[in-house]
């Protein structure tokens, strides 16, 4: 893969929340994708996530029937058609001494490429129902939800487009299609030595 490749990867992996109804995403594609994150950076290598992959249909609209979808859209909630395949579901295991935080963000953007890669769409939701979680997979004490990331196939459109008066909120334009405001390079960019 060259840069361009790569750059046209990241711009097109963008958080979906319409995915297509009545798709399957199978369980060994979702084992695939976790592979990948197992084997990524960790904050002094203790990694301490774990994994959980969910494509049981009763289990994926529990999940989806429970999260808050888009705090900047507050008009909008996910329809039962729109809902996603899958989860994957990111514990801490607190007996492992680690920055949970910075391999949450490492194995998430991970999951979140590698589900584009094989032609899915993901969003990765904090606001997944915790005990929720505990409960159903029978998660030991030391074992705590940390984010979700949902998947399916893209039912929408999504856009990156240039922050206006410092207002980072994402939005539905006139046509319905999601978009994502981000800074200019110029501005995040703080210096060249």
């Amino acid at each position: 893969m060259d840069f361009n490749n790569f750059k046209e990867l990241i711009n097109k992996t963008r958080c979906t929340r319409r995915f297509k109804e009545n798709q399957t995403i199978s369980k060994q594609d979702l084992i695939d994708i976790v592979d990948l994150a197992r084997v990524t950076s960790s904050a002094k290598n203790m990694q301490p996530l774990k994994y959980i992959v969910i494509n049981d249909k009763k289990i994926v609209k529990e999940m989806a029937d429970r999260v808050k979808w888009a705090a900047h859209l507050t008009s909008w909630d996910q329809s039962e058609d729109e809902q996603p395949s899958a989860f994957i579901v990111l514990v801490n295991d607190t007996s492992i001494d680690g920055f949970v935080m910075v391999d949450a963000g490492i194995s998430l953007q991970t999951i979140l490429l590698a589900s584009r890669i094989k032609g899915y769409a993901g969003c990765a939701l904090a606001s997944i129902d915790k005990e929720f979680c505990k409960k159903e997979f029978n998660l030991a004490s030391n074992l705590e939800p940390v984010l979700g990331i949902a998947i399916g196939i893209e039912n929408e459109v999504l856009n990156v487009v240039d922050v206006q008066d410092n207002d980072t909120n994402y939005y539905r334009n006139d046509k319905d299609e999601h978009c994502v405001p981000k800074r200019a390079l110029d501005e995040v960019l703080l210096g060249t030595y």
